[in-house]
């Protein structure tokens, strides 16, 4: 069965956690953050901070999405540190093995979506600082932005929508962003009901945005149903069937691994089509 979080509630649990810095510990944290749920092989974490955090690195890619606020976001390359200005509607997708640090002296709300990794909790401007041989990564594009409203912004809702839209029926409501780990982050605004799918080699994290949604997955005892509002966000497990449908229309974010597989029969239960599906 999927997990469901109502992020919006469990953001009012949180307080904002003043005088961050890279020495404070997880248990002087407690309040201000939380661990949603497990991801793939680590972890969905929600937290709020104001001050300047250690500098990291990840072994995969890290997903944060900013909520509200703002922040510097420090990535370190060859010829030193850079910074860029990350507020709320702001993606950054950090790549694997890229030292990085978050400085917000107002205070700032995120989701991750981040393996475990390394950190150093000094206090530098540059993590080479005593330790000049520090592996940097070998990332093209250490550091992909994007501007999640602004994207949202050139989508139009798509109405009518049935599993048989193609891609090309769906163009100019459906978007994608970014690579993410071996899939995408893309974006989608539709009423009417999508396809069936599975995703054979990962869980697939789901961010409705805005309006509503059933999302419908088939578990040992069939179908169930699951009605989704805006501020849900959603984690279908790998190999899952399911699909959703919106009577009155729904935005939603996805982070979706490949490859995938498909059936694009209206039908109310997937076990009726021989696994025929094409991989996507």
């Amino acid at each position: 069965m999927p997990t469901i979080i109502d992020l919006n509630a469990e953001a009012a649990k949180l307080t904002m956690f003043h005088g961050l810095t890279p020495h404070t510990k997880r248990a002087e944290r407690k309040g201000s953050a939380t661990q949603l749920a497990a991801y793939r092989d680590g972890l969905l974490l929600l937290g709020k901070s104001a001050g300047t955090s250690h500098w990291e690195t990840h072994p995969e890619d890290e997903l944060v999405y900013v909520l509200d606020g703002g922040a510097s976001l420090d990535i370190l390359q060859q010829d030193g540190p850079r910074s860029f200005a990350v507020g709320a509607g702001t993606i950054a997708i950090v790549a694997p093995g890229v030292w990085h640090r978050f400085r917000s002296p107002g205070g700032k709300t995120t989701i991750s979506a981040v393996l475990p990794g390394d950190h150093i909790d000094l206090d530098v401007d540059d993590p080479r600082t005593g330790m000049p041989d520090l592996d940097l990564g070998g990332a093209k594009t250490p550091l992909r932005l994007i501007d999640l409203n602004a994207e949202l912004a050139k989508l139009t809702m798509l109405r009518g929508r049935t599993p048989r839209s193609t891609m090309a029926d769906r163009e100019g409501s459906a978007a994608t962003l970014a690579p993410y780990r071996d899939g995408t982050l893309s974006i989608t605004k539709f009423a009417g009901k999508g396809h069936w799918e599975a995703h054979l080699t990962g869980d697939e994290l789901i961010c409705v945005l805005d309006g509503s949604a059933v999302l419908e997955m088939l578990g040992e005892d069939g179908v169930q149903a699951f009605a989704l509002r805006g501020g849900a966000v959603v984690v279908n497990p790998q190999g899952a069937w399911h699909r959703f449908s919106s009577a009155d229309g729904v935005t939603l974010l996805a982070v979706t691994p490949s490859p995938s597989e498909v059936i694009d029969l209206d039908v109310d239960d997937p076990r009726q089509v021989e696994r025929q599906a094409a991989k996507v």
